[in-house]
C-alpha cells in the first residue's frame, strides 16, 4: 500500500516536472513568435529566390534586408518592423533575469518533492543515503565527467552527417536562447549556469538516483532492473526529440551506476552538476556566435513548419520540385496547417 502510495506521488512530481517545463517553453516561444512571423529567414529568402525569381530584386545580393522588405511586400505587409514589446537592451536583459528564476523555480521544486517523498518511505537520510558525504565526492565526481566530454566529442564529430543529432543541437540552443538570451554575457552566463546546472545535479540526482531508483531497488530486488527503468522515465521526462529523450536516459542509467558503484549521491550529484555547466556554457558562447538569421531559425525550432513573410493564417506554403500552379500562371498552392 505504502509503496503504490510513493508511486503516485513520484508520478505526481513528474507530471509537475513536465507540465512547468513544457509551460515555459510555451511561454518562450510565445514572446520570440514576433520575430519568427516579421523575419523571414536566409534560409526561405534563398527558397523564394528560386522559385519566385522575378518577385526579387537582385540590385544588392548581400542586402539581406532589402530582400526581407520585398517578401513583406508580396505578402501584403508594408515592410516596416513591428514587435509585440520594447526592444531595448535593458527590457532583454530583465527578460533574461526572469526567465532564469522560472526556471531555477521550476527545478528547485524537485527537491522539497524528493525529501517529501523520502521521509513518506522511511529511507535513510531523506533520500540521500546512509553513505552520502563529501569527502572525495568532488574529486571522483568531476573524474567521471571525463566520459562524458569524451562521447559528446564524439557526437560532434557525427552531428554533421545525422539530423537527429543536429535537431538535438538545435532543441538544446533554443533552451539556452530562452533562458540566458542571444546576447554574449560570458559572466552572467557562467553565473547562471552554475546555479542551474547544481540545481539540476542535486535536485534531480536525490529524487530519481536516492529516491525513485531506490525504490525501484527494494521492490525488484534487482540493480539492472532499477537502472533501466529509473533511465527509462528520466529519458521520457527529457522527450524534446526522440535521440534527445535516447541521449537523456543513457545520462541517467550512468548516473545510476555511478550510485550503486560508489554508494554515496554525492558523487553523481558532483558529475551531473558538473557536466550541466560546461554544456550550458559551451552552448551559450556556440549560440551567441550566430548569425541573427540562424538565431531566429533555432527559435522557429519545434517541430512545426517554419514561417516565413509568405505565411498566411490559414495555412502556409506548399513549395515543391513538382511544378505549382504557379508555374501555370496561378497563385501559389496553400494547404491548411
Amino acid at each position: 500500500m505504502r509503496g503504490a502510495a510513493a508511486v503516485s506521488l513520484l508520478a505526481t512530481a513528474a507530471v509537475l516536472l513536465s507540465s512547468t517545463c513544457d509551460a515555459f517553453s510555451l511561454s518562450k516561444q510565445q514572446q520570440h513568435h514576433h520575430v519568427v512571423n516579421i523575419r523571414p529567414s536566409y534560409a526561405s529568402i534563398r527558397q523564394q529566390e528560386l522559385y519566385y525569381p522575378h518577385h526579387i530584386n537582385r540590385s544588392n545580393d548581400n542586402d539581406v534586408s532589402l530582400r526581407r522588405k520585398n517578401l513583406l511586400a508580396m505578402s501584403g505587409g508594408d515592410g516596416s518592423e513591428r514587435s509585440s514589446g520594447p526592444s531595448s537592451s535593458t527590457t532583454s536583459f530583465k527578460q533574461d533575469i526572469y526567465n532564469v528564476v522560472t526556471l531555477i523555480g521550476a527545478q528547485a521544486l524537485l527537491i522539497p518533492i524528493a525529501i517529501f517523498i523520502a521521509k513518506f518511505l522511511n529511507l535513510p537520510n531523506s533520500g540521500l543515503g546512509a553513505e552520502f558525504q563529501m569527502k572525495g565526492a568532488i574529486l571522483d565526481g568531476v573524474k567521471f565527467t571525463l566520459p562524458l566530454f569524451g562521447i559528446a566529442g564524439l557526437l560532434r564529430l557525427v552531428e554533421p552527417y545525422s539530423n537527429a543529432l543536429q535537431n538535438v543541437t538545435k532543441a538544446t540552443q533554443r533552451s539556452v536562447l530562452s533562458v540566458l538570451g542571444s546576447t554574449r554575457r560570458p559572466f552572467f552566463a557562467l553565473f547562471v549556469s552554475c546555479i542551474l546546472g547544481a540545481i539540476a545535479g542535486i535536485g534531480e540526482e536525490w529524487l530519481f538516483r536516492g529516491v525513485f531508483q531506490e525504490l525501484l531497488s527494494q521492490k525488484f530486488q534487482s540493480p539492472s532492473l532499477s537502472l533501466a527503468l529509473s533511465g527509462l522515465v528520466f529519458g521520457l521526462l527529457h522527450a524534446v526529440t526522440p535521440v534527445y529523450a535516447i541521449l537523456a536516459g543513457a545520462a541517467s542509467v550512468f548516473f545510476g551506476y555511478l550510485y550503486i558503484i560508489s554508494h554515496n549521491l554525492a558523487v553523481p550529484m558532483i558529475t551531473h552538476a558538473v557536466y550541466d555547466v560546461f554544456a550550458l556554457m559551451w552552448a551559450h558562447i556556440s549560440v551567441t556566435a550566430l548569425e541573427k538569421e540562424e538565431i531566429d531559425e533555432i527559435l522557429n525550432f519545434s517541430g512545426a513548419p517554419v514561417l516565413t513573410a509568405n505565411t498566411f493564417k490559414e495555412g502556409h506554403l506548399d513549395v515543391s520540385e513538382e511544378e505549382t500552379d504557379s508555374d501555370k500562371g496561378g497563385g501559389p498552392k496553400i494547404f491548411n496547417a
